[in-house]
């Protein structure tokens, strides 16, 4: 076998790996989950797990870097023209409430919060691995539009924060909380343009 075929065959391998123990984690949660119950589930040996990932934890940030990666994608793919404001905060706040409302998303919030007690580096992974990039790369955006005169010169990170939370509010905590539907594409829309229109509003030169 190539090592190109090798390489290739070792990645597949380490998809698999991850597809595996996101589902152990989500299932019985981190405290549950064992190094020996994933190489179980995977049909393979625990020393054959350890070849990829030194540790349970190594295993979760590894999860967790490949979903925030997932947004990532989602939220910074080629999209409008970075020029029009409106267009790309609209794409961003679009991409951001539909990730953090599928299923897989918020199962994984409920595990960091109902682990992170007894587990605290199960937060800062989580963090590191996906609030605060996505957070940082949208603060980036914004001190460009800053910069351009497009909007009120403030701490990035924190106009980040606030577009963020408006993009979510009022709808996902709820539907956390199992007390609201999915929204309808049309709610999703609704929910955007006021995020964007209020933000807008707020961080004007």
């Amino acid at each position: 076998m190539s090592a190109a075929a090798t390489t290739t065959k070792r990645a597949d391998r380490r998809e698999v790996i991850l597809d595996v123990a996101r589902d152990c984690f989500l299932a019985e949660g981190f405290a549950a989950t064992s190094m020996s119950t994933i190489a179980a589930r995977l049909g393979g040996s625990k020393g054959t797990l350890y070849n990829y990932f030194r540790s349970k934890e190594d295993l979760f940030a590894a999860v967790m870097q490949r979903t925030c990666g997932e947004l990532q994608e989602t939220l910074f793919d080629i999209g409008p023209d970075a020029g029009d404001t409106r267009a790309r905060l609209t794409h961003l706040a679009r991409g951001f409430l539909a990730h953090l409302m599928t299923a897989e998303t918020r199962a994984i919030q409920r595990l960091v919060v109902s682990e992170s007690e007894r587990f605290p580096e199960l937060g800062r992974v989580f963090y590191e691995s996906g609030p605060q990039v996505v957070l940082g790369r949208i603060g980036d955006y914004l001190s460009e539009r800053m910069t351009a005169g497009v909007l009120r010169r403030t701490d990035p990170l924190v106009a980040a924060q606030h577009f963020k939370d408006l993009a979510i509010s009022g709808v996902y905590w709820p539907r956390m909380w199992g007390v609201a539907a999915d929204l309808t594409p049309r709610e999703v829309e609704e929910q955007v343009e006021r995020a964007v229109d209020t933000f807008l509003r707020a961080y004007k030169p």
